[in-house]
């Protein structure tokens, strides 16, 4: 973005449900996003690209932070990502935009829901449905007539007793347009390797092994959220 074009951010008329909403949250524009995911739900993450931190960029556009006070903040915004062991790398580029490489690996059996970057704006989750949290989201499902309902039904996932879940978190519509709007672009790749069974995906394009590879072309905000349900096979307790 340019700095003429940030500068339009005081203009927002949502610029108050901005501020509630990104708060801690950094959204990629040019990236490169992998993910391993085993059958007992450990799993391998690396980024390599760029985020840029929305509420950093905002007050840089309405002015509110200046000079000295921009130098100030892009040390907070550092450190708040430094403090996850998985930013391995951490550059500042300018206009609220950071170059970062960052790694980790986990499983659901020790954590109910890993996010990247942060819980309150995901660009990439994995989480494991519990018996109430799983009626909640086939009711969020059946409400919408979401696709992955044929899909699970199709896939018998009405018989597996463990089901994990990757997903993402949008903007809202009206937020995704002023940052269109003001020259915000957005362009990387998300590849999901996995040998789990997948009752759900909305992968651009599958290549089929073991494990089969799963493939997000994003270059548009608008585009919905990479989204699989997979069955899970919690490791034994032995």
């Amino acid at each position: 973005m340019t700095y003429r074009s940030i500068r339009s951010f005081l203009h927002l008329s949502v610029l108050a449900l901005f501020v509630a909403l990104t708060a801690s949250c950094y959204l990629p524009n040019k990236f490169e996003l992998t993910m391993q995911v085993a059958p007992d739900g450990r799993y391998a993450v690396s980024y390599d690209g760029t985020l840029t931190q929305l509420l950093f960029l905002q007050r840089i556009g309405s002015g509110e932070l200046q000079g000295h006070a921009i130098d100030e903040y892009v040390g907070i915004y550092e450190n708040e990502m430094r403090r996850n062991s998985g930013f391995k790398e951490v550059t500042y580029l300018g206009n609220a935009e950071y170059q970062v490489k960052y790694e980790k690996q986990g499983s659901l059996a020790k954590e109910k829901q890993y996010s990247f970057p942060t819980r309150r704006g995901i660009v990439l989750g994995l989480r494991r449905w519990t018996a109430e949290s799983a009626q909640d989201y086939i009711a969020r499902f059946e409400a919408t007539g979401h696709p992955a309902l044929q899909s699970l039904a199709e896939a018998g996932f009405a018989n597996e007793p463990h089901i994990m879940e990757l997903f993402g978190d949008r903007l809202p519509a009206k937020m995704r347009q002023d940052l269109i709007a003001n020259g915000f672009w957005i362009q990387g790749e998300i590849r999901i390797w996995t040998a789990a069974k997948v009752g759900y995906h909305n992968a651009n394009r599958v290549v089929e092994g073991n494990p089969s590879l799963y493939i997000w072309s994003i270059d548009d905000l608008n585009q919905p959220s990479p989204h699989m349900i997979l069955a899970w096979t919690p490791p034994s307790a032995d």
